[in-house]
């Protein structure tokens, strides 16, 4: 009998030994992801949501479709991985010099930035300045950057590229039917007088549906006839519009 009980024990034991060594390897697994879930709450990072869903890592604009205005601010989607802060907490934006060829004129960045408290998202506000050299496309180059309150950013995520220029130029909506129906023939004083008096909505003018765009053409006809608005070359400024 006693034979037959050591028998069964070590049958029990050889089977048993696998069972308990996975066991064992699974409390050490979980115990590691354990620890690394905690480093990860540990710490808050920062990052352009902006880009997320899109392959364009850029910001694009220009002052030809803000004719009025010499200075321009671009918002930018940023969030947070980890725990929201209970009061605003300062983050730190770099410029990637080597990579920006915008001059320091053309733009201005928050001297102290702060995350908002108890919020996983925030924008960062970029103030974009117009100056004559804005002949062509120049680029600013921004990155997060870690400081007390925040362990960095998350790869790709981590830069973001504003391109912008006052190029002139006829805006793509004002085509065929523009001309002919609503508008007149374009040109740079008839683009800034349909900005300034044709309504809030004439800003997106190529995105208007018809009764729209005929109530913006009609505040520029209504406004050329009231203050005898005329082109650069000293010729009244007409539209088609009636």
């Amino acid at each position: 009998m006693k034979k037959f009980n050591k028998l069964i024990i070590l049958i029990m034991n050889i089977h048993m030994k696998p069972f308990i060594l996975l066991l064992f390897l699974s409390c050490c697994l979980f115990s590691c992801s354990e620890d690394e879930i905690k480093s990860y709450h540990g710490d808050q990072y920062l990052y352009f949501s902006q880009l997320k869903g899109t392959e364009d890592k850029s910001v694009n604009v220009s002052f030809n479709n803000y004719p009025l205005d010499d200075e321009l601010t671009v918002k930018i989607a940023m969030g947070l991985v980890g725990d929201p802060f209970s009061s605003p907490a300062p983050y730190k934006i770099g410029i990637l010099a080597d990579k920006t060829t915008a001059l320091a004129e053309n733009y201005s960045l928050p001297e102290a930035p702060s995350f908002k408290a108890n919020s996983a998202t925030d924008e960062l506000e970029v103030k974009l300045i117009k100056t004559e050299n804005l002949t062509e496309d120049v680029s600013l180059l921004l990155k997060i950057e870690p400081n007390d309150y925040f362990g960095g950013s998350i790869l790709h995520y981590d830069t973001i590229r504003i391109v912008f220029n006052n190029v002139e130029s006829q805006p793509l909506w004002w085509d065929k039917e523009v001309t002919n129906v609503y508008l007149g023939t374009y040109s740079r004083a008839k683009y800034r007088a349909l900005v300034q008096y044709g309504g809030e909505e004439a800003l997106n003018f190529g995105e208007l549906n018809a009764s729209q765009r005929r109530r913006c053409a009609l505040r520029l006809k209504d406004a050329i006839a009231e203050y005898g608005l005329k082109e650069e070359n000293g010729k009244s400024m007409t539209v088609p519009i009636y």
